[in-house]
């Protein structure tokens, strides 16, 4: 049982998708990376019963018990925005036997929202993390990876998985669903740089679009969908290599092919095209497209003139490394 003086956090990290969204749903591979950019959330006690989760960045505080929850009246406060979260917690109390421990859960994220940066899968993670730690269930990561998956289900519709398999266990990933994940060797020579549209877009829409042409039988669509495989496939190889300037190359071609199924956006194509002409080794969009991010691999040298030229054209730029550790969690209990 946790004291009531407890106080744990965690943290998980952000993740871009080097090649192969989209098609990693319907059965192809994909390479993602786990990303210096953070979500933490912070567990400590309440009065009995009551559950309140708390977003700084959303600006948003939920109240409300687990009974509240198994009769479908999810809310006391505020809109439905943290109904996913709320799941994982209730399972997680209901693994713990503790359905009457009150918590207060404070999240703490510096990732943007609704941009191809797995912010959801993130939050999920530390959450995860966090209230297990807090009620001292030591589980695996594997654990914490299945019980977060609870809410990408909800929000995403149909996800593959790789986001929270990427902020659980961070590195870089080799993912195929149905097959157990390969971690790839560190290569701290690796260079991103991340340009934000400024554009939000629902993932699980765009995933739904495109699997709505598979499920049609579009032969076009099927056809680029295992040229992706391929793609991915060659890009491991290139990463494990430190090849990077094949690997940039292959990012540029996976771009063409999420321009043909309809997932890039002109202000996506602008930021691509305008770090290619800055020197990066290759650039795309991250994630499900239709705004958001691209990513740009580049030389250590010319990182800085990729992200200054984002930032010309009006993007955002984050330059970042890759994370290797996944999520963690710590103590802070005095």
């Amino acid at each position: 049982m946790a004291r009531d003086s407890q106080l744990i956090t965690a943290t998980a990290p952000a993740k871009v998708i080097l090649t192969g969204e989209h098609f990693v749903v319907h059965g192809q591979p994909a390479l993602a990376a786990a990303i210096d950019i953070y979500s933490k959330v912070t567990v400590r006690s309440n009065i009995p019963k009551v559950i309140e989760i708390s977003s700084s960045a959303l600006g948003i505080t939920s109240k409300f018990s687990i009974k509240q929850l198994e009769k479908k009246s999810n809310q006391i406060s505020n809109d439905g925005v943290m109904d996913p979260l709320k799941r994982i917690v209730e399972k997680i109390l209901q693994m713990a036997g503790e359905i009457d421990r009150g918590l207060k859960i404070q999240i703490d994220s510096k990732i943007p929202v609704g941009v191809g940066l797995g912010s959801s899968a993130s939050t999920a993670v530390s959450t995860t993390m966090a209230v297990t730690r807090y009620l001292n269930l030591e589980l695996e990561k594997n654990d914490i990876f299945e019980i977060a998956s609870i809410q990408e289900k909800l929000i995403h519709k149909k996800p593959s998985g790789i986001d929270c398999i990427t902020a659980t266990y961070g590195g870089v990933i080799f993912f195929k669903i149905g097959k157990v994940p390969e971690y790839l060797k560190p290569n701290n020579s690796i260079n991103i740089v991340i340009g934000d549209t400024r554009s939000k877009r629902s993932t699980g829409d765009l995933v739904t679009k495109v699997t709505q042409r598979v499920n049609l039988g579009d032969g076009e669509i099927r056809r680029i969908s295992k040229s992706a495989g391929k793609l991915t496939m060659e890009a491991v190889k290139s990463y494990r290599e430190g090849d990077f300037d094949n690997l940039g190359k292959l990012m540029n071609k996976n771009q063409k092919f999420l321009q043909e199924i309809g997932v890039s956006t002109v202000q996506l194509d602008r930021l691509v095209n305008i770090a290619q002409q800055a020197g990066a080794l290759g650039a795309k969009l991250t994630g499900a497209g239709g705004g958001g991010c691209m990513i740009a691999l580049c030389r250590p040298d010319n990182k800085y003139k990729v992200a200054n030229a984002i930032e010309n054209a009006g993007g955002i730029s984050y330059i970042v490394s890759i994370n290797n550790t996944g999520v963690t969690s710590e103590n802070l209990s005095t």
